[in-house]
């Protein structure tokens, strides 16, 4: 059984590693063959393949893109993150041409850690904001919200 610091560290680990310094090989080491990403737009295979190919496709549109983890939490066999990717628009991106932009973009992930092993994720990232940062919507640029007086 793993605690849940345990399962802290399996994801601070993937961040790092995986994301950060593109050490693909970690995947088969912490995410399961049988893991299920219900990742929300940006339909994915399962298992390490499958999340590899995620890093991949946000490696090669922002070369120089990095995770920072903003907040960890772990109860039970459940951690959350949420987490922030930034990098320079260089690639093309889910069919958006290379802005040569900087972006931040915000993320909430939900795993479920067993033995050691990613083996179930649920995922949202703020892909209207990506939009609004690579100017790719009509919408205000204006990441913050407005309020009326």
């Amino acid at each position: 059984m793993t605690t849940p610091e345990e399962a802290k560290e399996i994801i601070r680990r993937w961040n790092e590693e995986g994301w950060n310094q593109g050490n693909y090989d970690v995947a088969y080491e912490v995410i399961s063959d049988h893991m299920i990403a219900h990742a929300a737009g940006q339909g994915m295979e399962m298992g390490p393949d499958g999340l590899i190919a995620l890093i991949k496709t946000w490696k090669a549109a922002f070369p120089d893109g990095y995770m920072t983890v903003d907040d960890l939490f772990a109860e039970g066999d459940l951690v959350v993150i949420r987490n922030t990717w930034h990098g320079t628009h260089q690639g093309d991106f889910y069919g958006m041409a290379p802005s040569g932009k900087h972006v931040d973009i915000s993320s909430i992930g939900i795993d479920r850690v067993a033995d050691g092993k990613v083996v179930e994720g649920w995922g949202i990232v703020n892909m209207f904001a990506v939009m609004q940062q690579l100017s790719a919507t009509d919408a205000n640029n204006d990441s913050q919200a407005q309020t009326a007086p």
